[in-house]
């Protein structure tokens, strides 16, 4: 996580016991991420990217109260919409082998519609550094969290900018903010789609290598999962501080919107239970007395907008180890400078 203020500020610091104990740390072989626990407590949500060389062994390191905890993987469910090459639907669940701590935080989504405008707390493992510099490769590994805005859709920006922005994003599902350091020369979304802002101060940070897979938070539930970071110019004016893309003022990130894969979401943990209904008639209300011991998983929620669901033939209801991820690379390098953000553990 880049800040405004000196990473080590304890503004800065996801410290143990102070609510983001379910954030956590994702090691895919020798390259790591961040997730996030979901309500169930058997499930990590975090970006499809970080699977992009495969599945390779899985770890999440929980740091909670208790102590430091690492749960191997049992399966790994990825979008089955997951589009490498414009990052679209950026998601992938992390099924745990074993019931996460029960000193770390469970959260539940962000299901409105109404986060452009509203302000976000970021939280993640990636490198660290100021908005002057940008990251430090060589920065250690902690657990952080920034604030920012979420200013727009990702789309609004490519209607804005057509081809020099060298990927399309899926309207309605990638959520934008950019880097600010109160300066207008380094407000990127002021100078590439009119939306100006100066930030929020001290408090301000941006998303770095290692924080791919982090939640964004609203009022303490998962709104976006880091996807990605970009610098950009448009007509020759070019809002980055230093030319570099290193997460520095004038940057830009983006989010996958968890509001918009809210069922595909909530399908997939109700599809990881043995015996789960696969549809409303399925569901028993209740359990005649006097049948002791027996087990039934109940799962009575609606939710508004979404369709009941879909029948075992569906990519959205197949259990996690069915559905696997495209094996394409990345890490992408075009114009307007998309850089998928996984951290590389040193060996």
């Amino acid at each position: 996580m880049v800040t405004t203020a000196v990473y080590t500020d304890a503004c800065n610091r996801a410290l143990i016991g102070t609510g983001y104990d379910g954030v956590v740390r994702v090691t895919v072989g020798s390259s790591y991420g961040t997730g996030v626990l979901l309500y169930d407590g058997r499930a990590i949500l975090t970006a499809a990217h970080l699977f992009a060389d495969g599945m390779a062994t899985t770890n999440v390191q929980f740091e909670t109260t208790a102590g430091s905890q690492t749960i191997t993987a049992s399966g790994i469910t990825v979008s089955p919409l997951y589009e490498s090459t414009d990052n679209n639907n950026d998601l992938a669940i992390v099924w745990l082998s074993a019931t996460a701590p029960a000193e770390a935080e469970r959260y539940s989504l962000y299901r409105e519609s109404d986060e452009i405008g509203q302000c976000m707390t970021m939280v993640g493992y990636g490198l660290s550094g100021n908005g002057s510099t940008g990251y430090q490769s060589t920065s250690s590994i902690v657990r952080l969290k920034a604030e920012n805005q979420f200013d727009a859709d990702t789309s609004t920006l490519k209607a804005w900018l057509g081809s020099a922005m060298g990927w399309t994003s899926t309207p309605g599902t990638q959520l934008l903010a950019d880097f600010d350091d109160g300066n207008t020369t380094h407000d990127a979304l002021g100078w590439l789609i009119n939306q100006a802002g100066s930030g929020l101060g001290q408090s301000e940070g941006l998303v770095a290598p290692g924080d791919s897979g982090g939640p964004a938070f609203i009022n303490g539930q998962i709104a976006g999962i880091t996807s990605y970071t970009a610098r950009l110019e448009r007509n020759g004016i070019v809002p980055d501080i230093d030319s570099v893309s290193n997460s520095s003022y004038g940057e830009i990130a983006s989010w996958t919107r968890c509001s918009a894969y809210q069922q595909w979401i909530d399908q997939s943990i109700r599809a990881s239970y043995e015996n789960a209904p696969a549809s409303a008639s399925e569901v028993q209300l209740r359990i005649t007395e006097g049948h002791s011991g027996t087990t039934l998983p109940i799962f009575c929620f609606s939710l508004p907008g979404c369709e009941p669901a879909r029948t075992s033939g569906s990519a959205l209801t197949m259990p996690p180890e069915t559905v696997q991820p495209p094996q394409a690379r990345i890490i992408l390098q075009r114009a307007g400078a998309l850089s998928c953000i996984r951290g590389r553990i040193k060996l």
